[in-house]
């Protein structure tokens, strides 16, 4: 065990999985943890089965200069919410503890944009904390717990983002969905086009970690979202111009649309499985309207915006958004 060692935690999700792979090529020495196996395995990379909600034996920690914890239930609709609770809480309590345990000095923690709740308003780093969803509950209080491990011993030091939607390759989530449901050409707007959604490329997530700990601040607090706010209708126009294939989907109804949903609900529950469900119609609907204060406020040049984001991924998928 060296003194370079750098834990990620959540390491086999979307994230974590982009994440260990760019600290493997600047050459650290990474020890990715998972409940889950990895998409895949890199030479050099140490993979553990490990699992927050438990205690996670001391040994793992040794010598670690840096903890990230990405680990998370976060897919909603798809939990009951005490899984939520099991997850971010439990596994909030068992990394902290790891932490101060081996005296790891640096801990990096995604939260979630989630603990603002649902606003047509902007909100930025400093706007009350109104969650609605068990994700957004677990995560607000998540946040408190790391908050307290900072707090309680000197030369102690804590990153928090919170991310808006995330995307890029193998994210499997909001942006997959709809690439697929815009080239199949059955996305449909339910209600508005104009809904403000708020997000930013995985790989420009992964630089503001960077930047945010190359600073001598001892918390730090950020958004992540590109500063432009775009709306659905420009993402799906941004994946027209990605692909060459612009569409121009219809907008209807919501009350139709919903009820729609709930049929496909009532099918998934049948075993009918699909990934349609009233609550990610009204995700379509409510506004997730996010600056990135402190990013812009403390000099970081965003390297990339939503145009450029679509292609990379475009380029390195081959095209197919997966």
């Amino acid at each position: 065990m060296t003194s370079e060692r750098i834990l990620v935690f959540g390491a086999s999700g979307f994230i974590g999985t982009r994440l260990v792979r760019r600290l493997a090529e600047r050459g650290e020495t990474v020890v990715a943890l998972d409940i889950e196996l990895p998409r895949a395995r890199l030479p050099g990379v140490d993979y553990l089965t490990v699992d927050v909600r438990q205690p996670i034996p001391v040994e793992i920690g040794a010598g670690a200069k840096l903890l990230y914890n990405l680990a998370a239930v976060h897919r909603t609709p798809g939990h009951p919410d005490h899984e939520y609770y099991d997850t971010n809480i439990a596994g909030a309590l068992t990394t902290a503890a790891l932490a101060d345990a081996c005296g790891i000095p640096n801990l990096v923690f995604t939260s979630s944009i989630s603990v603002y709740g649902p606003s047509e308003d902007e909100v930025v780093e400093e706007s009350p904390l109104r969650p609605t969803s068990a994700y957004g509950r677990s995560k607000r209080l998540a946040e408190q717990i790391f908050r307290q491990w900072r707090a309680a011993a000197p030369g102690r030091r804590l990153v928090t983002v919170r991310p808006g939607v995330v995307f890029g390759p193998g994210e499997r989530g909001n942006y997959t969905r709809l690439a697929k449901a815009l080239k199949g050409g059955y996305f449909l707007y339910p209600g508005r086009r104009d809904t403000i959604k708020s997000g930013g490329y995985v790989d420009e997530l992964l630089r503001t970690f960077e930047f945010a700990l190359a600073r001598d601040e001892p918390e730090i607090l950020y958004n992540f979202a590109f500063p432009a706010q775009n709306s659905t209708a420009d993402i799906v126009a941004a994946f027209g111009r990605a692909t060459g294939q612009p569409r121009r989907p219809l907008t209807v109804p919501l009350a139709p649309v919903k009820a729609a949903a709930g049929a496909f609900e009532i099918a998934n529950a049948l075993g009918v499985r699909n990934s349609i469900h009233r609550d990610r119609v009204m995700k379509l609907v409510q506004s997730t309207r996010v600056k990135p204060g402190w990013l812009l406020s403390s000099g970081y040049d965003f390297a990339s915006d939503l145009d450029q984001a679509l292609r990379a991924w475009s380029a390195e998928t081959g095209g197919i958004f997966d």
